[in-house]
């Protein structure tokens, strides 16, 4: 049984290095590969954290890429995608903040990127596969609405902006995560819930202005949360 449990592991592992685009050092990457540049769609971590062009260009790659989406396997990957997105979409002359708002729930859920966070504040495995999963369902889902954004000749803006932002706003919470919502268990969705709210230990991390209000298992109440906290502290803080 445990070497059927590990040859799964080793499986996964591999599938995984196949799939991601996102290598520590470019030694590591050419050690795995077999390259000496990297390809079109690879970045190095730190392309990614200083959002270098090398970024930016893999970014526009995998955009317009068919399934491009499963080439960031982690939140903060995700976040970073949505934080670069946003920038494109203000020099192109959208209007869509949807994009924003979502990099900005991102951010709150790539804490659980860390090991630290992830076993000793969170503790609670459930959350954490569905803070992973849900992100990947809400990027995949997304994914082909910006390149239809990013590569169109038509600017979103005004009332087609709104609409953009409302309807892909209440899909996503009411249809994309709500089965995974449904999926909880009684504990996971109170501590959940505990966290978005910003109670106990959670205080510190979530700021006034974003803290949940209502419960966080219907779906219309977390896209208003959405429309009515998140979008405003997002106009407010965002870099024109």
């Amino acid at each position: 049984m445990k070497s059927k449990y590990t040859l799964i592991l080793v499986v996964l592992l591999s599938v995984n290095s196949l799939v991601a685009q996102e290598w520590k050092t470019l030694k590591a990457y050419q050690k795995e590969t077999g390259n000496i540049v990297l390809q079109e769609g690879c970045w190095l971590k730190k392309h990614r954290k200083r959002q270098s062009k090398t970024w930016k260009q893999a970014n526009v790659f995998n955009l317009s890429k068919e399934k491009g989406n499963l080439k960031y396997t982690t939140i903060s990957q995700i976040r970073d995608f949505y934080k670069w997105f946003d920038t494109e979409r203000i020099q192109q002359g959208h209007e869509i903040n949807g994009v924003g708002v979502a990099s900005i729930a991102a951010k709150q859920l790539s804490n659980m990127d860390c090991g630290f966070i992830r076993f000793f504040i969170v503790r609670n495995k459930e959350i954490v596969q569905f803070a992973n999963e849900g992100s990947q369902l809400v990027f995949k889902f997304a994914f082909p609405l910006l390149n239809k954004v990013y590569f169109s000749k038509e600017k979103l803006v005004g009332e087609k902006a709104k609409n953009w932002d409302r309807h892909n706003g209440y899909f996503e919470q009411c249809e994309v995560l709500e089965p995974l919502y449904k999926k909880l268990s009684k504990n996971a969705l109170y501590r959940l819930e505990k966290m978005a709210r910003g109670k106990g230990v959670f205080n510190l991390a979530v700021p006034k202005e974003l803290k949940y209000v209502g419960e966080i298992n219907h779906c219309e109440t977390r896209f208003l949360h959405g429309k009515n906290k998140i979008l405003p502290y997002y106009l407010k803080n965002r870099k024109q």
